[in-house]
């Protein structure tokens, strides 16, 4: 006898044609330029890799005069102003390929260049046209866009792991408010996960995107509508991230640490468009628009807290998170054993040196209404394990964390 019924459902499989990975597969970009048929390439990448050079020029010599510019002004959430100011590069230099390299912010500004280049978008207000809209519990609007999107190569240098998703975040900092875009022009077309380009990224940036990746996969395993496959590559994460991440945040030259991170982060995001996440992530949207907050730093604040809130609706679940981050679950009930699971959580994020109070990242009490109201407003909330009765209990679980 089963001890859950059956599962049914349907599988969107993710449209990332190719991921290369492991040491030195760097060297295989240029084959993956020519598949694309790349003959002006223009990457999108931060001011700190910009500085760095060494990668940047390896990538440089690597597309040789394919390579058509450089844009190294992204920020940090995505303002609108700084996407349209990379689209107009990538428009000046003839674009035909888009190289993101970095973490989620050139990521991210990379999907949403190549939208607006396809949609003709110039204006920040014409953007409003694209972006999710979700009113909860239950009312979304997502708007389609027509034209084809240029192909888009990602070269990650964090875990944040989202250039295996087609979403993009960017912020109205008019609003405060980060918003939410998707669609089918947004999935990359390769995605290098070579830990050899990781070595410059600080020790904390890579910890805190770590716990994203830790955050992604503990609220695919507590989603209302996950299933044994995107448990088993969920769980495999955790156990990966609970013994490298450690050694890859203290050692950036530890490449084979590093390099089963980067596997371990793939596999904790691969089935996020088809389960869905819940509160963390709706949460670490909104206090990195409105407060500047990393998005990692949000996982290593918020996702404890997610967890004691859903653990009435997700404790098995949760026993299965503490095993795979080595708890033995023996002799507790679900319960503790949920418990157990958000203690080996807080203390991988204390081994990792990261401060895990809101009020450590500038958020103060006064701030805590209006990021909720910008989280009940952000569409992945809508999945939470546990339903939102109403918006005072965002706040006072805000207020667990301040």
């Amino acid at each position: 006898m089963p001890e859950t019924p059956l599962p049914t459902g349907s599988f969107s499989s993710p449209q990332v044609k190719r991921v290369h990975y492991g040491e030195g597969c760097l060297s295989g970009l240029p084959a993956a330029v020519g598949e694309l048929g790349g003959s002006r390439v223009f990457i999108i990448t931060g001011r700190s890799l910009m500085q760095q050079g060494t990668i940047l020029g390896r990538i440089q010599e690597l597309l040789g005069d394919r390579c058509a510019g450089v844009f190294g002004e992204t920020r940090q959430h995505v303002p609108r102003d700084t996407v349209l100011e990379a689209t107009r590069a990538a428009q000046s230099a003839g674009a035909d390929l888009l190289i993101s390299f970095g973490g989620g912010t050139p990521n991210d500004t990379a999907k949403l260049v190549a939208l607006c280049l396809a949609e003709n978008v110039t204006d920040e207000r014409q953007l409003d046209r694209y972006r999710i809209q979700f009113q909860y519990p239950d009312k979304v609007e997502i708007p389609a866009a027509h034209n084809p999107c240029l192909p888009h190569i990602s070269i990650s240098t964090t875990l944040s792991a989202g250039e295996f998703t087609n979403f993009a975040g960017a912020t109205d900092e008019e609003r405060k408010v980060k918003d939410l875009y998707t669609g089918d022009g947004l999935w990359v077309s390769a995605a290098f996960l070579d830990p050899a380009v990781t070595t410059a990224t600080p020790g904390w940036l890579w910890a805190s995107t770590g716990i994203r990746a830790v955050d992604h996969a503990i609220e695919t395993v507590c989603s209302r509508i996950s299933f044994p496959f995107s448990d088993g590559l969920a769980l495999e994460a955790l156990r990966l991230l609970q013994q490298h991440l450690p050694r890859s945040a203290s050692n950036r030259d530890d490449l084979e640490s590093s390099g089963y991170c980067q596997l371990a982060a793939w596999m904790s995001i691969y089935n996020l468009t088809n389960v869905q996440v819940g509160l963390s992530h709706g949460l670490g949207h909104q206090l990195g628009a409105r407060n500047d907050v990393p998005h990692g730093v949000t996982s290593c604040i918020m996702l404890p807290r997610v967890m004691e809130f859903n653990r009435s609706m997700t404790a098995p679940q949760q026993r299965r998170i503490a095993e795979a981050m080595g708890v033995d679950t023996r002799n507790a009930d679900d319960d503790e054993a949920a418990a157990a699971a958000v203690s080996a959580l807080e203390n991988l994020i204390d081994t990792l040196g990261i401060p895990r109070r809101l009020s450590d990242w500038g958020v103060s009490e006064a701030d805590l209404a209006l990021i909720a109201q910008d989280a009940m407003e952000d569409l992945v909330v809508a999945t939470n394990p546990r339903p939102i009765a109403t918006q005072e209990e965002v706040v006072e679980l805000l207020h667990r964390a301040l």
